[in-house]
């Protein structure tokens, strides 16, 4: 593990176990003890996860990059599949499986089917994208995160204007999901880090003032982590988060 994935762990001590894989670009899985979720997986392998537990499969759009047509073919594997994808998705599903269509500000709440030692209930909240879709607050087994899909401070090369109401929307959303659930202890965020951008690190930024996390995935960079690496290193804003951040492909959070 990294140093600054080891201070993550660190900052995350007194958790009960979580681990993260960071599949490709915007695809995540966590492992709880009583549950799997999967994020915006599109492309790559996942870890082996446990076919007895429930999986949760979550999807914020349809973009190519964060959603493709093979995350219902986990249905055959995995008994006790969960899909809640946005209403752009939807549709796809095919007939029979337990999909949950979201769409922006929206409170869902679910009984996952439960292991004998471990019953769940699944709290989900959409915040609307400035882009496409929705991000997602989860709440399973005492652990909150934050999944941000596209919703970001998009900092293009275009007009100041521009690039400012995308900030101010990012944060305006951050604000109004931390309000509805009471400015929550998030355990996990993952949030992009997009190099092509003309300030990769605004969202982190933006993202960490406003709701903040014991550890960040960074995220949205195919294959250029280096890139996104060295953004964060040359933004002093961002740097002083940097034993939050993880860019380990693996992480393990410490029990307590």
């Amino acid at each position: 593990m990294s140093a600054a994935g080891t201070d993550a762990a660190q900052a995350a001590a007194g958790a009960a176990p979580m681990r993260v894989t960071h599949v490709y670009h915007s695809g995540f899985a966590v492992e709880l003890p009583g549950c799997n979720l999967v994020f915006d997986w599109y492309t790559g392998a996942l870890p082996p996860l446990a076919r007895d537990l429930p999986l949760v499969v979550f999807v914020s759009h349809s973009h190519y990059d964060h959603y493709d047509a093979h995350i219902w073919r986990l249905a055959e594997d995995f008994p006790k599949v969960t899909y809640v994808v946005d209403e752009s998705v939807a549709p796809h599903a095919p007939a029979g499986l337990d999909v949950h269509a979201v769409r922006p500000d929206q409170e869902l709440s679910l009984a996952l089917p439960a292991s004998a030692e471990y019953p769940v209930e699944l709290r989900v909240r959409t915040l609307e994208s400035n882009d496409e879709g929705v991000a997602f607050l989860v709440r399973a087994q005492e652990r909150t995160l934050y999944f941000s899909g596209d919703l970001n401070s998009w900092q293009w090369d275009r007009e100041a204007e521009k690039n400012e109401a995308s900030d101010e929307f990012f944060r305006r959303e951050l604000r109004r999901a931390s309000a509805a659930w009471q400015r929550p202890h998030v355990d996990a965020a993952f949030v992009p880090v997009d190099p092509r951008l003309t300030n990769p690190v605004a969202g982190l930024v933006a993202y960490m003032e406003e709701l903040g996390a014991n550890v960040v995935f960074p995220m949205h960079y195919w294959d250029n982590r280096q890139q996104a690496q060295d953004a964060v290193a040359r933004d002093p804003r961002a740097a002083r988060y940097a034993s939050r951040l993880v860019w380990d492909d693996s992480w393990q959070s410490t029990e307590g």
